[in-house]
């Protein structure tokens, strides 16, 4: 019967032209979704840390106090979309400098998606300008910068 070989044949060309278009339309939104390789801004918040606060009594030099302040805290879902594990490596850049420090998930609900929270110390200084705006205190609240796996 030649008609069943025939709608075999358009049914199979068709299955097939959709398959290809799915996998297109999978690599266009796959290659639109932002990586850890591709530079993305967040707003960082620098703050104090309890655990940095019962540290700092033994001393800002102990692997404690390093490790506390040297930690970038994200949001799960910011690290889930960007492929990102506790513990990779991360790239931070601001109109100041730059830095290359690990990343955490923060406790759900703790820290919204887009914003970064990284406690006061030697790292997040270096991410701060020096104007102080006549205040005596520089801008350190809230400013942007770009992530991206190193």
């Amino acid at each position: 019967m030649p008609w069943r070989s025939l709608l075999a044949r358009i049914w199979r060309s068709c299955w097939h032209s959709s398959l290809n278009v799915f996998a297109r339309l999978r690599r266009c939104y796959s290659a639109s979704m932002p990586q850890a390789s591709q530079p993305e801004t967040f707003i960082l918040i620098p703050g104090r840390t309890s655990r940095q606060g019962t540290t700092l009594n033994e001393g800002k030099f102990t692997q404690g106090y390093v490790e506390e302040t040297s930690t970038l805290l994200m949001n799960p879902e910011d690290m889930a979309r960007l492929a990102l594990k506790n513990g990779d490596r991360v790239r931070l850049r601001s109109e100041q400098g730059q830095i290359e420090l690990p990343c955490v998930a923060a406790k759900a609900g703790e820290l919204p998606t887009g914003l970064l929270f990284l406690p006061y110390g030697d790292m997040s200084s270096r991410l701060m300008g020096g104007d102080t705006h006549g205040t005596g205190m520089p801008n350190s609240k809230s400013f942007d910068v770009t992530l991206e796996k190193p």
